[in-house]
């Protein structure tokens, strides 16, 4: 095979200003280029593609990852600081909620329209992870039930169902039909989550991102690209704890 075709590719890709991580896979149909949610930029290529085409084919795009990049930085300048203080307004399911702390409750509870957190959570030692801790537990108990009307439009059933930190993604389909969701999603529209469902569930018979994928989401989501935009827009101004 020569030298030129991707066998043992660079782990990174440094292009003027940018510098993409390489991720080579069998089961990558076409090249293609992500940019998560800190801005960290992917380059995918499928196992034996000419180099210097790769290469060739990222210099056309460097136009739009920067355009993509500047969008980024925006999103992330709009994240504002969360105190752990009556008043401080954090989001369930699209829409903003106050947190009042009170010796009413113990630990962290949703009530009377409030998030409600006792004192010794609030100005304990981290009171993030507390609140990390309530997202994930209601992820556990909400997204089962929206998942199941997805997986019999899909045909997909995962075998399990993971809430977990992932970082700057929203979710993947880990391997033995197991379905991970960043705890994060519960701040989102019920619709959003729907797409995030959707796109995860569709990964677990396509890997990539490759016309058959978006034509197994756009089979049971007719309007995936608006919630896939709204999902860009409020994802980048979510709280990650």
């Amino acid at each position: 095979m020569p030298a030129s075709l991707v066998t043992r590719p660079p782990e990174l890709l440094r292009l003027e200003e940018l510098v993409f991580s390489v991720h080579v896979s069998e089961r990558r149909g076409t090249v293609g280029i992500t940019v998560d949610r800190g801005g960290a930029l992917h380059l995918h290529v499928p196992t034996g593609t000419e180099w210097a085409r790769v290469e060739e084919w990222v210099r056309r795009k460097r136009h739009w990852v920067r355009d993509k990049l500047a969008e980024k930085d925006v999103l992330l300048s709009r994240q504002p600081q969360r105190e752990f203080v009556s008043g401080e307004g954090f989001d369930y399911l699209g829409r903003r909620y106050r947190l009042k702390v009170t010796d009413e409750v113990e630990g962290v509870h949703f009530n009377g329209g409030r998030i409600r957190v006792h004192p010794s959570v609030a100005y304990g030692p981290d009171p993030a992870a507390a609140l990390v801790a309530w997202y994930r537990d209601r992820a556990r108990r909400w997204v089962p039930a929206r998942l199941t009307p997805w997986s019999e439009r899909t045909g997909l059933r995962p075998e399990q169902v993971r809430v977990l930190d992932l970082g700057h993604r929203w979710g993947s389909a880990g391997k033995g039909g197991r379905l991970n969701l960043h705890w994060a999603v519960m701040q989102l529209p019920p619709t959003v989550v729907d797409y995030v469902l959707v796109h995860e569930l569709a990964h677990m018979a396509v890997r990539d991102h490759s016309p058959e994928f978006w034509a197994r989401v756009r089979a049971v989501m007719p309007d995936f690209e608006r919630q896939r935009d709204r999902l860009a827009v409020l994802g980048g101004q979510a709280w990650l704890g």
